[in-house]
């Protein structure tokens, strides 16, 4: 919807909708803390009260309270209104699969069922796989079905490794609405891993799913029939035209990825190295269906209607409702066509508020408008309130509507009566303030502000309306194949262009990327007041206020992390989770940072990038003083190329095998062609880092010979911090162990060991563990996944470390393990708050 400069004044109350948008999200963050439906009822009823009592008592005198008593009173209904639909949102009715899933979680096993129900979404193609939203309603768990409620993320998998002969599963083709019945075994929702994860199973119950289901047999699929109602029918159908006339007229695969993006919101088949660049140049907006695009698919089609109704005879009445019905049919439309997404549900609620205000000849508020649609997203679902997408849109659109007017007043007028001047003027006035309204929540949720952007936009932002323009009209005009190979050719040279700018920019604006975390509270809180003193700049009481209030907020930011006692040095050690293998990170007193080990490679994940590299800039570390690689193996320095490419290496430690595997060698070539020093370590050596801590090689004694097992090689670090110590032994065996017993005996006590071998019988040898133990001793670290083909780790070692006094964390249990040390006592850091 057109953007006008807000009117004042700017009281709380003067937009009404707005206050209330306000009170229904104070409303919804409160219930997640886990406020049941009864105090929400009390405190609706007792807002309902309050306001009759008002009403009554306001006609029998001269001076009453009633105005703030009534504003009080719908606001805490607001807030009421939120809290008990966020209740309703999390009350789950007792036959939903969530309870039964939670029960076999419970028992650490897996539910085999057999779900049948209909596809909820369009499927979603990836490299591995097929994945699809299944609602289910009945399940059998062997004996006979029963009604459940409940929706399933499923996923069609094609297993990563196949036998001699065996042939990869074929699965049937699945659009939305068709009915299946799929047998495996049904899951919880992941959990965050790591500390730098992104929370996949909480985004997934925002979205009101509650399990997931696997599937790598073509046979547990089978295809019902289809089950979708008309409407649903319709979708299919303009889904189905949409991609025949994409592949039909468009050319390049680039384009037609692209238009798949910006019409269906399937976003499967941009490249990879297009989303990254992207998104370090601030146009990632670009690929997402948001506002941008229900202005072209809506107001476009509003303003054409009009002429065209009007040659038809149409009088003014009718011709603006008729046009107003139309415009809504076709974004409801699009808007079931693109998934609902919060950002196009909020760009269709504003719009459609714009549109029947015009219709009645009212005056509509941009604000205002903003508080309706906010109360319409979360009264259909609350909790995407915590939804990223959700949080930008709505700051993005709140800066714009009140920032914009501001910057543009600097500009002489004379300038912004000029067509091209002007339109720059308005485009760089509307991309700074979107980048300022968005900067927190980007740097909070992302870590890195692409300045580049607003640059970038001032081309890529009309490149994108040409584009999606050509390609609406390309499958509009798909019965005329000349009409829509010429749009075709069009979308396709504007597909080029804004890859072009997202590319060069990437390339030759990588520096303007801001990086950095913003996760204190009251640092958030400091950026939001800054932004309102931006935004009431010509309110002094208001902007002075505000001002007050930002530098109070940083004031305590500062002060808080004292109290906290974050300025205190203190060692931090991080067994990162990267499935079957190793990776630990050192963070010493003074800044520097040590890396034992990298995790895993594979044709399907590297754990250097997808672990290691983003707790890395998670937590501000710029620089590896030392990558410490233990020994050759796969399961510990498959990541390491990822890591010596993804950031700065001080040197690379290691063992010196003599170790001719493709893997090994190729990580010395990188290492030398990055200019990364190598350090050959043996037993008694020292890394010299921190003048705090020690890190003493004690194993092995020399370079190992080919013909010696790469685990009985393994690099043994202790890591000594005051009286705390931290022995890491990579894979060593019970040879390895045996030796480090003979040469030190009871100077291998630990506070924290790291458990040989991901907990195997060949390593954690009595002797060992006795050697290693002490009264002191703390944890006993494993390394391992939850599912491994090695069926680790074994019973009896763990049973070892727990009688010695160790208490056992498993990474498949827990996820990472981040243990800090004060230089006296080491405790675990609850990373998941």
């Amino acid at each position: 919807m057109p953007l006008a400069p807000s009117p004042p004044p700017l009281r709380p109350f003067a937009r009404p909708a707005l206050a209330a948008a306000v009170g229904v999200g104070v409303g919804v963050v409160v219930a997640a803390r886990g406020v049941s439906f009864g105090p929400w009822l009390a405190l609706l009823g007792a807002c309902f009260l309050a306001a009759a009592l008002a009403a009554w008592t306001a006609r029998r005198r001269l001076v009453t309270l009633r105005g703030l008593t009534l504003a009080l009173a719908a606001g805490g209904a607001a807030v009421a209104a939120g809290g008990l639909r966020y209740a309703a949102w999390e009350a789950l009715p007792p036959d939903h699969l969530a309870h039964a899933v939670a029960a076999a979680e419970a028992r650490d096993a897996d539910l085999e069922v057999t779900l049948w129900g209909h596809v909820a979404a369009p499927p979603e193609r990836l490299d591995y796989g097929t994945r699809f939203t299944l609602a289910a309603d009945s399940a059998s768990g062997g004996e006979g079905a029963v009604p459940v409620r409940g929706r399933v993320q499923v996923l069609l998998g094609q297993p990563r490794y196949l036998r001699e002969g065996e042939q990869a599963p074929v699965y049937p083709a699945l659009v939305a609405g068709d009915r299946v019945r799929l047998d495996g075994a049904l899951r919880p929702l992941p959990h965050r891993r790591n500390p730098a994860d992104s929370d996949f199973g909480a985004y997934l119950r925002r979205q009101g799913i509650h399990a997931e289901l696997r599937v790598y047999r073509g046979e547990a699929v089978a295809f019902l029939g289809p089950d979708a109602g008309p409407l649903q029918q319709l979708i299919n159908g303009v889904r189905r035209h949409v991609e025949r006339a994409l592949a039909r007229h468009v050319r390049t695969e680039d384009a037609r990825a692209m238009l798949a993006a910006l019409i269906l919101a399937d976003r499967s088949g941009i490249e990879r190295g297009t989303r990254q660049a992207f998104a370090r140049t601030g146009l990632t907006h670009l690929l997402s269906v948001s506002g941008l695009h229900v202005f072209f698919v809506g107001l476009v089609l509003y303003g054409l209607l009009k002429p065209l109704l009007g040659r038809l005879g149409f009088r003014w009445r009718a011709m603006q409702w008729t046009r107003a019905a139309l415009t809504l049919a076709v974004l409801l439309l699009y808007m079931l066509l693109t998934g609902s997404q919060v950002p196009v549900q909020r760009a269709v609620v504003m719009t459609a508020v714009w549109i029947l205000a015009t219709a009645l000849q009212r005056p509509s508020d941009a604000l205002n408008t903003l508080g309706v649609a906010a109360v319409a997203v979360l009264m259909l679902r609350p909790a995407a309130l915590f939804d990223v997408g959700a949080q930008l849109s709505f700051a993005a659109v709140g800066a714009l509507v009140t920032l914009t007017p501001l910057l543009e007043r600097p500009i002489p007028e004379r300038w912004r009566r000029r067509p091209v001047v002007g339109r720059v003027v308005r485009d760089g006035a509307a991309t700074v303030a979107a980048t300022l309204g968005t900067a927190p929540l980007v740097l909070y949720h992302f870590g890195q502000l692409p300045l580049s952007g607003l640059v970038l936009n001032l081309a890529a932002i009309p490149l994108t309306g040409v584009l999606l323009l050509a390609g609406l009209l390309c499958v509009l005009a798909a019965p005329l194949p000349p009409a829509a190979d010429a749009f075709a050719a069009v979308a396709e040279w504007t597909c080029a262009g804004l890859l072009a700018v997202g590319r060069e920019g990437d390339a030759r604006l990588g520096w303007s990327l801001v990086e950095g975390y913003v996760r204190d509270p009251w640092l958030m809180a400091a950026f939001a007041a800054a932004l309102l003193t931006l935004a009431l700049v010509q309110r002094p009481r208001a902007r002075w206020r505000l001002s007050a209030a930002t530098l109070g907020c940083c004031a305590l930011s500062m002060w808080g992390g004292v109290l906290r006692g974050d300025a205190r040095p203190h060692l931090d050690v991080v067994f990162l989770d990267v499935n079957q293998g190793d990776a630990t990170l050192l963070a010493l007193p003074n800044g520097r940072a040590v890396l034992v080990d990298a995790g895993l490679r594979d044709p399907y994940t590297d754990w250097g990038e997808r672990a290691v590299l983003p707790h890395l800039r998670r937590f501000g570390i710029d620089r590896l003083d030392a990558l410490v690689l233990t020994h050759p193996d796969a399961d510990h320095v498959g990541g390491a190329l990822s890591v010596l490419e993804g950031v700065p290496v001080g040197r690379l430690v290691h063992a010196g095998p003599e170790d001719d595997g493709a893997l090994w060698q190729g990580l010395l070539r990188a290492a030398d062609s990055l200019g990364v020093p190598r350090h050959v370590v043996a037993a008694g050596d020292t890394l010299a880092l921190d003048p705090a801590v020690r890190l003493r090689v004690l194993h092995p004694a020399g370079p190992p010979p080919p013909w010696v097992d790469r685990n009985e090689g393994s690099v043994v670090l202790r890591v000594e911090h005051g009286a705390a110590s931290f022995l890491l032994t990579g894979d060593a065996e019970a040879g390895a162990e045996s030796a480090l017993v003979a040469r030190y005996g009871d100077a291998l006590a630990s506070t924290v060991v790291k458990v040989g071998h991901h907990g195997s019988r060949t390593s954690s040898a009595e002797a060992f563990v006795a050697a290693a133990t002490d009264s002191t001793t703390a944890f006993a670290v494993v390394s391992v996944a939850k599912r491994n083909r090695y069926g680790l780790p074994d019973e009896e070692p763990l049973a070892r470390w727990a009688a010695a006094g160790a208490e056992v964390l498993l990474t498949s249990e827990e996820g990472a393990v981040w243990l800090r040390s004060d230089g006296e006592h080491v405790k675990r850091v609850d990373w998941r708050r």
